[in-house]
């Protein structure tokens, strides 16, 4: 058994096992134990939890407001709530006095529970919960519950549906009504503001010698149980709502036939996610503890995934109702790279989202008095901006703060342009080029040409007036990364347009309504935008003037400013503004976007730089960081922060409250970005013309990694050692491929075995 922490281990990599209770814990377990299908995401809590104990049951596309500020997702009626009483005693976890194990199991996606206690009377009765979230029935949440005993005692089990749920910000139920299905209880919703049916539907299957009180939603059955006879009762939790189809009743009906049991619904479930962890799954050998961050980070990015329509991956993915669920530019630079090299399907579904709502991002372009799509900086599902002018409090004065991230944040619709081409890049998907991507990419550029501004004096375009990823420092001039980005947009549109046939190109344009003279603004906009370059110390500032502002070196000696522990850090007037301190990566995050083209000196002089300024107060940080040091050779400094990465999560390292805002919840980029880690990073993987890239540096505990990979409908096996780089296709058939390592070029028919130890 591998320690982790003082109470969580882990035996092979695979699992993560949890050793003793403590309800402060409720809020960290609930997202380290979370269940998920990319659907719904049940949070892993006990059954006889409440919404006091975090108890959440998320749905994907079910946006509703209920405050009159904020659109979230709905927390719907928790379906598993089951209590326990031993001869008139209740049992329960928070009063408990024997053993405790909790366990994740990554490979198999289920959450086990087992907890003891040992009454006055003597005996001692344990009980048993398993739960997964099927990846085979969407819908469906099940559970197998078993009470076992060392001497015969009665006992009674008390479930049903739970409606009065953990909601952030108002309750989403405008109506609910009780129904009762062959013996079991359903309840149907209409939600407050959007009108949405959800059907929340149980189904149980008890003991056969169980009496049962079937009165009352909430029902209670007696039983007997001996040593040698235990109680196993089963229940499911069936979801359905009218996003997903015309009748959710008739559906949720229909799949309460289809269900036979736990184990012949896990065996389906327990199928699927052995493909998922074919495609998706890295094993590293010489460092268990790195195995168990990676798989875990891995597992929590795929359950927060849909794939059964074209959806975001929101920022906490569906582990609580935090920032709502909705599309940030995490999802194009966080986790959609991930799936560009194991399932594209995925990566194109993410990118269809954002076409979806293009007519929400023209609509906000020409609402501040612009052209093209400026997409949101936080974006529902119709493209609507859902970030709200006043995001925090000053403490201090009581009064609210105006931030300015739902309009000077522009950089997100270049993000999604350079995510169109990297997925194009990857597939060569013509098609949805056609049907998609380039109307995205001469909207995002004709947003782009419409928001800089030429300065005379200087003969060059500028852009004023933004934030960069580092939302610490408003209000700033030409931005690097910013900058950087809007050039590329504009190039790629117009490379479009010369790429792609005159036929697809008239159709979009007319479409548009594009015309020329706009496309020779973008060409001369190319050519006199001002780009920062680096310095004679090989620096990027990051931007005009941000080599004026006071150096405090190490950044966290900041916080010794601190009147009040509440205190936002940014724009107005917050300790870090007038300061060299950011909240996370920007020079950086250019970096690894664009890493072939800086030279391995530039990425050391700003890793070397930017680092130590750098506050890492975004969980998006610390993994650009991590890669950008790779790609610098320093390797002690990624390692560092390849792990605090990954352990954001497991070990529940951010604050999940902020000034009386609850933020806490899986962190979606941050489990993304592991893959990045690994492959971008450690592998040095990049793509350059129509091949591959590889520059491996392996962590000094790391004897050998592998995994599988996939480009332009090829499969590649990927393993690395000290020594070594190993590449081998499962489709020797197909067209050969170009591959680059350690600026040795070579091309790929079978298998090649690569030298690198002098790397």
């Amino acid at each position: 058994m591998h320690k982790i922490a003082d109470d969580l281990k882990t035996k092979t990599g695979w699992e993560l096992i949890k050793t003793a209770y403590h309800a402060s814990d409720a809020i960290g377990d609930g997202t380290r134990f979370l269940i998920g299908n990319g659907y719904l995401g049940y949070r892993g809590t006990f059954a006889e939890n409440t919404k006091e104990d975090y108890v959440a049951c998320v749905v994907t596309d079910t946006w509703d407001n209920a405050d009159g500020k904020w659109e979230e997702l709905v927390t719907v009626p928790n379906a598993l709530w089951t209590t326990l009483s031993v001869d008139g005693t209740p049992f329960s976890v928070k009063t408990h006095h024997g053993a405790f194990e909790k366990t994740l199991d990554l490979k198999g996606a289920l959450n086990h529970s087992s907890v003891s206690h040992t009454f006055n009377h003597g005996a001692t009765v344990s009980v048993k919960e398993s739960k997964f979230a099927s990846y085979a029935l969407k819908h469906v949440v099940a559970m197998r519950y078993e009470v076992a005993t060392d001497q015969a005692v009665d006992i009674a089990i008390t479930t049903g549906i739970d409606s009065d749920v953990w909601s952030m910000n108002g309750n989403h139920f405008a109506k609910s009504d009780y129904f009762i299905h062959e013996g079991d209880y359903g309840v149907n919703i209409t939600t407050t503001t959007a009108k949405d049916t959800i059907i929340v539907l149980e189904k149980t299957v008890w003991p056969e010698d169980a009496k049962v009180d079937t009165k009352a939603p909430k029902r209670k059955a007696h039983l007997h149980i001996t040593p040698d006879k235990p109680c196993v009762f089963e229940k499911f939790m069936i979801v359905v709502t009218s996003n997903d189809v015309t009748h959710p009743l008739d559906v949720a009906k229909d799949l309460y036939r289809k269900i036979y049991g736990f184990e012949a619904l896990k065996k389906a479930h327990s199928a699927a996610w052995d493909a998922l962890w074919t495609m998706h799954d890295i094993e590293i050998e010489g460092n268990l503890a790195d195995q168990l961050g990676v798989r875990f980070n891995l597992y929590h990015a795929l359950i927060a995934t849909p794939v059964h329509k074209a959806l975001p991956i929101g920022a906490r993915g569906l582990s609580c109702q935090a920032y709502q669920g909705a599309a940030w530019w995490d999802g194009e630079i966080y986790n959609m790279p991930m799936y560009l090299f194991t399932n594209p399907l995925i990566a194109k579904n993410l990118l269809i989202f954002r076409h979806k709502t293009l007519d929400g991002a023209r609509a906000k372009a020409k609402r501040l008095g612009y052209e093209g799509a400026f997409y949101p900086w936080v974006s529902g599902k119709r493209g609507e901006e859902l970030c709200p002018d006043f995001f925090f409090k000053d403490v201090l004065t009581g009064r609210d703060i105006r931030n300015h991230f739902n309009v000077w944040q522009i950089h997100v619709s270049m993000d999604i342009a350079y995510a169109v081409m990297q997925y194009y890049h990857a597939t060569q998907d013509h098609a949805f080029m056609e049907d998609y991507g380039i109307e995205m990419l001469l909207e995002i550029a004709r947003f782009t040409a419409s928001r800089v501004v030429w300065i005379p004096h200087r003969n060059r375009y500028e852009i004023h007036q933004v934030l960069g990823p580092d939302v610490y420092h408003e209000n700033i001039d030409n931005n690097a990364f910013t900058n950087w980005m809007a050039r590329y947009a504009l190039k790629v549109a117009i490379d479009a347009l010369e790429t792609f046939s005159s036929e697809t190109i008239k159709r979009v344009k007319k479409t548009i309504q594009l015309r020329d003279d706009e496309i020779t603004l973008w060409h001369d906009i190319i050519d006199k935008l001002m780009i920062p370059s680096p310095n004679k110390a090989g620096v990027i500032e990051q931007f005009d003037h941000y080599f004026d502002l006071e150096t405090v070196l190490p950044a966290s000696k900041l916080k010794e400013r601190l009147i009040d522990e509440g205190e936002y850090y940014g724009w107005p007037n917050g300790i870090a503004v007038y300061t060299q301190c950011i909240k996370q990566a920007d020079v950086i995050q250019l970096m690894v976007l664009f890493r072939n083209q800086f030279t391995e000196a530039t990425h050391q002089a700003n890793i070397d730089y930017y680092e130590p300024r750098t506050l890492h107060f975004s969980s998006l940080s610390p993994s650009t960081n991590a890669i950008g040091a790779a790609r610098a050779n320093r390797m002690a400094l990624s390692e560092t922060l390849f792990r605090h990465s990954l352990n954001i999560d497991l070990l529940n390292t951010k604050k999940s409250v902020t000034g009386g805002t609850f933020i806490g919840g899986s962190h979606t980029a941050a489990n993304g970005a592991t893959w990045q880690m690994v492959m971008f990073g450690f592998l040095g993987l990049t793509m350059e013309g129509d091949g591959l890239v590889f520059h491996p540096r392996l962590p000094q505990s790391w004897t050998r990694v592998k995994t599988t990979m996939y480009f332009r409908d090829q499969t590649i096996i990927v393993t690395a050692d000290k020594a070594t780089l190993y590449l081998k296709r499962r489709a020797m058939s197909m067209a050969p491929i170009s591959v680059s390592v350690l600026n040795r070029n070579y091309t790929l028919h079978d298998t090649l075995k690569i030298s690198i130890e002098k790397s």
